[in-house]
């Protein structure tokens, strides 16, 4: 089931369409439900996401997935609490706009929380560091992150091992590509230049890390 023909929503109607998926969709917008129809084999409702005569109406009791993608934060964390408490739908996942609203979709019963804003920003700095530096995956809510950094070739921690890092306690180099080889280190590891190095930990910490790792040896 999606709800919110938009954007987003229209993309990943195509999508699943075409992959055979048996699909609901919900939508406000007559012109959107149109474009569905000419685009997409679904069981089309115009209407909102809030309706309860509207989910009585197609068997909500059987669907097994459901995307939230309305441009309304409200509207969203409403769909996701009548998905999970009324009909107990196994998975959902929601769009969020405002990142301090990712908590109240998770206690509506969301699954899966996507912030476009936060996917942005992060895909924006992963660029601007042209590639030395990516974020992986951000947990905001749970004040957790995973990286990647490049030793520098003149970098300042080329020749030590990972427990000279002295990293925080709640923070882990989970694995170090060399030549195209992973490996998944202990602290006896000697790190060196051109390592791909992987952090995971609290926010926090995992950026001071690759600050360090990032750092050049001073000439």
């Amino acid at each position: 089931m999606v709800v919110g023909a938009g954007d987003t929503g229209m993309p990943l109607i195509r999508h699943l369409s075409e992959r055979g998926h048996i699909l609901t969709v919900v939508d406000k917008s007559e012109k959107n439900c149109e474009e569905v129809a000419d685009c997409a084999d679904a069981a089309i409702f115009q209407g909102s996401g809030t309706d309860s005569e509207l989910w009585n109406s197609f068997g909500a009791e059987k669907i097994d997935a459901l995307l939230a993608l309305t441009n309304d934060d409200e509207i969203n964390a409403e769909i996701c609490r009548t998905a999970k408490q009324q009909y107990g739908i196994p998975t959902v996942i929601v769009r969020v706009h405002e990142p301090e609203n990712i908590p109240k979709m998770k206690e509506a019963g969301a699954d899966s929380t996507i912030c476009p804003a936060q996917e942005t920003t992060r895909l924006f700095l992963n660029a601007l560091e042209n590639g030395t530096r990516d974020t992986i995956y951000e947990l905001q809510e749970a004040d957790f992150k995973v990286a990647t950094v490049t030793i520098p070739v003149n970098g300042s921690i080329i020749g030590k091992t990972i427990k000279e890092l002295d990293l925080p306690e709640d923070s882990r180099i989970s694995c170090v590509i060399h030549n195209q080889t992973p490996v998944f280190p202990d602290d006896s590891l000697t790190l060196k230049g051109g390592d791909r190095v992987i952090i995971m930990g609290q926010t926090e910490d995992v950026d001071k890390i690759a600050d360090k790792i990032m750092t050049e040896e001073v000439v």
